[in-house]
């Protein structure tokens, strides 16, 4: 079942702040460098993806309910840290 959350982040970071955002991505459990996502390639059931949308960042998994919300927490707590600024659902 696919999960989906829109994260506050802005289209239009700086270029300083993507790199902090794509060390985010690297450090995170199941980085996939060569696919740009997490834990299976992109056509395959598991896997988590983001896309940058007007509206913010959009997480996308293809995983459990539970596994995709603490993958989420724990992602939103580390781009807060490395960004100091706090990330969170947008549509909260």
């Amino acid at each position: 079942m696919q999960q989906t959350i829109t994260l506050n982040l802005p289209y239009d970071l700086s270029a300083d702040d993507w790199n902090k955002v794509l060390s985010v991505y690297r450090e995170m459990d199941g980085w996939i460098e060569a696919q740009g996502c997490w834990f299976a390639s992109p056509d395959s059931k598991g896997h988590v993806g983001v896309s940058i949308e007007p509206s913010g960042l959009l997480v996308m998994g293809y995983t459990d309910a539970g596994l995709f919300r603490a993958w989420v927490t724990k992602l939103c707590a580390k781009l807060s840290l490395s960004l100091q600024r706090p990330v969170y659902d947008a549509e909260m």
